[in-house]
């Protein structure tokens, strides 16, 4: 009975949390080349890049801090593999503030197996604003113009 006990406690523990499937590996890989300490898989979330969308926040915002246009990938289902991580650039900036986890969270986008792009976020109380790059970047660090401006040429480009 004992042994019964131990070995529903022990299937029950391994069928509880995400499995990482072969895009989670390669992003979990990917943040460990990084340099990122992985706390946790969060799991994955499955999303169609609409044009219609590309203009309104948060996907602008999202796009904003990526090296990739999204114009190859409008229409089709991006994945984006969440990981809680530790090491990350952002630590430094958020590091001062009491409400900041030290844990920074990370989606990393993958399309038909490979890595597109991603971002990243402080965790903690209180904290809020636009999305970073996957490494921590801003978007003005990412679009290397100011914000305004791309936002003008990006509506204009992506509206209707």
């Amino acid at each position: 009975m004992k042994k019964l006990v131990i070995l529903l406690v022990v299937f029950v523990l391994t069928a509880c949390g995400p499995r990482l499937d072969e895009n989670a590996q390669l992003a979990k890989e990917y943040l460990k080349d990084q340099g990122y300490s992985i706390k946790s898989y969060e799991g994955k979330y499955s999303h169609i890049i609409k044009r219609e969308q590309l203009i309104h926040k948060p996907d602008m915002s999202v796009w904003a801090v990526q090296t990739e246009k999204p114009d190859a990938y409008i229409g089709k289902e991006i994945i984006q593999e969440r990981f809680i991580v530790k090491n990350h650039p952002l630590s430094k900036i958020y590091g001062p503030q009491k409400s900041f986890s030290y844990k920074v969270s990370v989606s990393v986008f993958m399309f038909k197996g490979e890595i597109i792009g991603g971002i990243s976020f402080p965790v903690g109380n209180g904290i809020a604003g636009s999305p970073y790059s996957l490494d921590g970047k801003t978007s003005e660090e990412v679009i290397k113009m100011d914000h305004v401006e791309w936002q003008n040429q990006w509506i204009e480009k992506y509206g209707d």
